[in-house]
């Protein structure tokens, strides 16, 4: 016995954690209605009940049976959800009930069955797939004939369509399959004596589908069904315990789709194989660039749609050949197994092998599977009209061959007396090249044919009919149409690589666009207005991103047109919590005129792109979903992105804060403290020193208490102006001041605190100019700056200060012969709390006057700058501020 492989164990026990993660489903299984299916739920759920189990029957159909109802009664039950539907009143299950009740055990019956229109899902396995989720064990039923996989089999056992059926995925998933079984004899005596249809029905159920034959086959169909599920899961836990097995053969299947018929029939027949040889299997089709019509394009979505409900692996190969494509990915993934649809025999290509006789002659080691659709007359008894009608390819192909053999064939009448009879058939050449490569093989072979009776009847002697003697115009005929048979099959080749190869390049030119763009989106809006714009532009229809947001609050981006409806809403919802496609085209709320698609991170749903649809027909080509696909994960990794760098710019911001905080409590405990102290000692001097201090001492001490005084009061000052600064409450009461006025203040303080200083002021105008500001906060700006000069300027040099005027903006400029600033300092001298470090040496203080004087410039629409000194060392600080001249003038 074989262990298996890392693969398979991992495979295995992820299936084991999914399990144990969410609710446990069990189906009770039926061969047909009337075995007992509904009555052994109810029992077991009364047996799990009396064990201490908290059981709620969510929805289950007694069918009027006595015995069944009163089993029904012993066990507490939700009520259900009303409906209206066409002025009708209905009830159907209700799932946000359960989902608020919560129990431990939930009846769900009927699991096949087709909700309400209104309902939030299509199919009630779609309510129990939530429940599921919601970590709810489910009991439900369902009869074998509603499968997918065998529902062609059942149509061929009893004669009717199943139209209500499961995914085959969704059930081999069950925790638990328990088969309940009757002998056709019993069930049909039963059906007799009305236990399972009224006595009206009983007869003609007996005559249609409660046959003998039929009920013998579906329960062999129920059994081996039971029996599939019981070795699926043994070989489960075997390769979950290590314990591996030899007696299955892993191999591949390859089921190939066209979308020219309905091959749903292949994917159901391609589970029961893959299914029966316990396989991997995967459906491919090959996209060879040929355009699509709508109702080409909304089949093979179905069959697609069909193969992801089945379980299978859907992928889109693209080519100009199908069988050229389709060989490397058969070599590359070593598969032993191809199933394909017959197809049609070509009657005007004869001599082409159609795609299973090459797979067959490929010289790989293939098992190849042909299966013709249900119901298709395999007899040679066909009508060759009709198959000739529908061979001839596009009927606009052979008007417009038509119109091009007839503009060519006056042309070429015309050019007669200059040009040879073999120049003008280049004429006729170029109209069959033209009509393969717009309409394709055959419109081009009929055009060359209506060439050659053109040419022959109008440019070959004799004229004006098909008889034809010479030698020359005969050869010239046979090259017309050999050129033409040639010709045009090739151009029309050409002509699907040109779509395809167009095809691609969109793809590929699309992805790189979005990924251009997100590239440079530092934000969320920028990220998602790219994304809903590219999608937009690629379906052609409205696009929104969907953001959750506080307490169930979503935005939307852009912003609505009009609020959603009700059903719209709730697809949504739906999507946002659950992470799942819903709307238009899914199995959830199919009635929505929305589609979702989901943007995931994390496995949660990070946002919802919703696609408003115009018309109930349009239809995604899978080109544009893959294309969709591709889309939303670039955003997803942009969206991290995004949030990384907000995360790494918040972490910065708390940093910076802190550093901000430190320097505030070092810069104030600093330099509060040092007016503060002297205070206090001057304070306690006189108090302590009265009587023994003369009156030179106490004016000394005096003095010295109103200088820290106004120093301290000046310290104080700054925080609240930064303080209003930050905050936006600093109001610009503007009037027009003298600039000579606002220095002349300026000046005048700083001498009251530093009487020793040296000013030199110098105006290049004659004039002082005018300018529109708040006084006072320019004058607390000079005065900062003056301040800061007057600090570090040696004792005895003297502080410049000059104005000039230039282009309607005035600049004033201070200079210093201090230390000066070091270039790499000269913008970082503006930040709150910044000092320039001289250790302890350094004057006192706060690093906060030279911030509130750049905030009280700017708020007048100046600036504020380290200039480069005229002469010497030390600082020299340039102040421009606007004139508003136009302003003056219109208030004269």
């Amino acid at each position: 016995m074989n262990s298996p492989n890392p693969t398979q164990q991992a495979d295995a026990i992820l299936h084991r954690i999914q399990q144990n993660g969410t609710g446990k489903l069990t189906v009770f299984l039926g061969a047909a209605p009337g075995v007992g299916k509904t009555y052994a739920m109810l029992s077991a759920a009364q047996e799990s009940m009396q064990r201490g189990v908290d059981v709620l029957v969510g929805l289950v159909e007694t069918h009027d049976r006595a015995d069944t109802q009163a089993m029904l009664d012993a066990l507490p039950q939700l009520p259900r959800k009303a409906f209206e539907y066409h002025h009708t009143s209905l009830s159907e299950f209700d799932l946000d009930g359960a989902l608020a009740r919560k129990p431990a055990l939930i009846l769900v019956d009927e699991l096949a069955h087709t909700n309400v229109p209104g309902s939030r899902h299509k199919r009630r396995y779609q309510d129990i797939e939530e429940l599921l989720n919601a970590g709810i064990d489910v009991y439900t039923t369902v009869n074998i004939q509603h499968l997918v996989s065998v529902n062609d089999l059942v149509l061929q056992i009893t004669g009717v369509r199943v139209r209500e059926t499961v995914p085959d995925d969704f059930f081999d998933n069950a925790y638990e399959i328990r088969f309940v079984d009757l002998p056709p004899a019993t069930l049909i005596e039963r059906l007799q004596q009305g236990k399972v249809y009224l006595p009206e029905y009983a007869r003609s159920a007996l005559d249609a589908f409660f046959s003998a034959s039929n009920l013998t086959a579906l329960r062999e169909l129920a059994m081996k069904k039971a029996i599939e599920h019981v070795d699926a899961s043994l070989l489960c836990e075997l390769d979950a315990s290590a314990k591996g097995t030899d007696y299955v053969l892993k191999d591949k299947l390859l089921v190939l789709i066209s979308n020219n018929a309905d091959h749903q029939y292949l994917v159901r027949i391609g589970r029961q194989i893959a299914e029966r040889r316990q396989v991997p299997w995967a459906v491919v089709w090959v996209d060879t660039g040929k355009p699509q019509t709508q109702a080409k394009r909304k089949r093979l979505n179905d069959t697609l749609a069909l193969a992801v409900e089945l379980g299978a692996k859907t992928e889109v190969l693209r080519g100009s050949n199908t069988y050229q494509s389709i060989l490397p990915y058969i070599e590359a993934r070593r598969i032993n197994t191809v199933l394909v649809g017959a197809g049609q025999r070509r009657r005007l290509l004869w001599w082409q092998k159609r795609l299973y006789q090459r797979l067959v002659e490929c010289g790989l080691p293939l098992e190849v599977t042909v299966y013709h659709a249900p119901g298709t007359n395999i007899s040679p008894s066909h009508k060759p009209e009709q198959l000739a009608r529908s061979g001839l390819g596009d009927f606009r192909g052979h008007l417009f061959g038509l119109l091009a053999v007839a503009l060519a064939s006056p042309l070429a009448i015309l050019l007669q007396s200059w040009l040879s009879s073999g120049n003008l058939v280049l004429l006729y050449v170029m109209a069959v090249l033209t009509i393969g490569l717009k309409f394709g093989a055959r419109p081009a072979m009929a055009t060359a044919i209506w060439s050659f009776l053109s040419f022959n009847f109008f440019l070959t002697a004799p004229t004006y009919s098909l008889n034809v003697y010479s030698q020359d115009d005969i050869a010239t005929l046979i090259f017309l149409v050999s050129i033409g048979i040639l010709s045009g099959p090739a151009a029309s080749r050409i002509r699907h690589q040109f779509l395809l190869l167009r095809e691609s390049n969109r793809f590929a030119e699309t992805l790189r666009e979005v990924a251009q763009a997100l590239s440079v989106a530092d934000d969320a809006n920028a990220l998602w207005r790219t994304v809903t714009g590219k999608i937009s532009a690629i379906v052609g229809v409205p696009c929104y991103v969907v953001l959750p947001g506080q307490n169930g609050e979503k935005h939307y981006i852009p912003a609505l047109d009009a609020p959603l409806s009700a059903l719209d809403e709730g697809a949504v919802d739906w999507s946002l919590k659950q992470g799942k496609s819903a709307g238009r085209h899914t199995d959830t709320l199919s009635g929505a005129a929305l589609s979702t698609f989901v943007v995931e991170q994390d496995n949660q749903a990070a946002a919802v792109i919703m696609l408003q649809w115009r018309s109930a027909e349009s239809q995604l080509s899978p080109f544009d979903r893959e294309l969709i696909q591709a889309i939303l994960q670039q955003s997803a990794n942009t969206w991290r992105r995004v949030q990384l760098v907000s995360d790494l710019e918040s972490a910065r911001v708390k940093t910076e804060m802190e550093q901000l905080r430190s320097a505030l409590l070092s810069s104030v405990s600093h330099d509060l403290k040092s007016p503060l102290s002297a205070m206090m000692g001057a304070a306690e001097s006189l108090k302590v020193l009265n009587k023994q201090l003369t009156d030179a001492d106490r004016d000394e001490l005096l003095d010295a208490i109103m200088q820290e005084s106004r120093r301290l009061d000046s310290y104080i000052q700054n925080l609240l102006d930064m303080t209003r600064l930050g905050h936006g409450t600093l109001k610009i009461e503007r009037d027009w001041v003298s600039v000579d006025d606002i220095i002349g203040s300026a000046v005048n303080r700083l001498k009251r605190y530093f009487p020793a200083v040296v000013t030199e002021y110098q105006r290049q105008s004659e004039e002082p100019p005018l300018l529109y500001v708040h006084a006072a906060l320019v004058e607390q700006a000079l005065f900062n700056i003056l301040e800061n000069a007057a600090r570090f300027s040696p004792e005895g040099e003297p502080i410049g200060i000059s104005l000039t005027v230039n282009e309607q903006r005035s600049i004033i400029a201070i200079e210093d012969s201090g230390p000066g600033i070091p270039q790499n300092q000269r913008e970082q001298i503006f930040d709150m709390f910044y000092v320039v470090a001289d250790g302890d040496q350094k004057k006192q203080n706060t690093g906060m006057g030279l911030a509130i004087c750049k905030g009280m410039i700017g708020a007048h629409g100046g600036t504020v700058r380290v200039g480069e000194r005229t002469r010497g060392t030390g600082t020299r600080f340039e102040v421009e501020l606007p004139l508003d001249y136009p302003a003056l003038q219109m208030s004269q």
